[in-house]
């Protein structure tokens, strides 16, 4: 009898390489626990920033506020600012809609980069951009990656492709 073929019985666990801990592909849980924590911080700071505005300003203030600063079309961005915020916030904590909602969060980013913070350097504290440019960066990643297994797009595109398991990088 060759028992060649037969494959083993004994797994065994081999430790990681130097090289695989610098270069190599972290484990799916990790990659999904990191689109967690990274869907959590953005959609908290979101969603405050969203409410922030509601309560101190108002839809009306925002608009008035975006005129006053030079940005385009304020009725229709100052509106659209708020509540992208406040209901991307949220979709982004729950990991609903989270590409759609990191591209409308991430667009809000480029255009505060653009129109607000860029002209004053890179120091939040002088009004730069430090901030909307990793928020921006930060929501690019999940348009990419989407919102993980820890979230509710994967088991939507789940159900919805028949049931079979849908993973961090792998098309819904």
């Amino acid at each position: 009898m060759n028992h060649e073929n037969r494959p083993s019985r004994l797994i065994r666990a081999e430790r990681p390489s130097l090289v695989g801990l610098l270069s190599g592909r972290a484990p799916l849980s990790l990659i999904d626990g990191s689109l967690l924590l990274l869907r959590l911080g953005l959609g908290v700071i979101f969603f405050a920033h969203g409410w922030d505005s509601i309560q101190n300003l108002g839809v009306a203030g925002v608009v008035e506020l975006q005129r006053e600063s030079g940005i385009p079309l304020p009725g229709l961005a100052g509106p659209f600012t708020v509540y992208v915020e406040l209901i991307g916030g949220p979709l982004l904590v729950f990991g609903a809609l989270t590409r759609l909602a990191a591209a409308a969060l991430a667009g809000l980013m480029v255009g505060a980069f653009a129109f607000i913070h860029a002209p004053n350097g890179i120091f939040v504290e002088d009004g730069g951009f430090e901030l909307v440019l990793i928020l921006a960066a930060a929501c690019a990643v999940l348009v990419v990656q989407g919102a993980g297994r820890f979230g509710v797009d994967g088991p939507v595109a789940a159900q919805w492709t028949g049931g079979g398991r849908v993973r961090a990088g792998e098309p819904a």
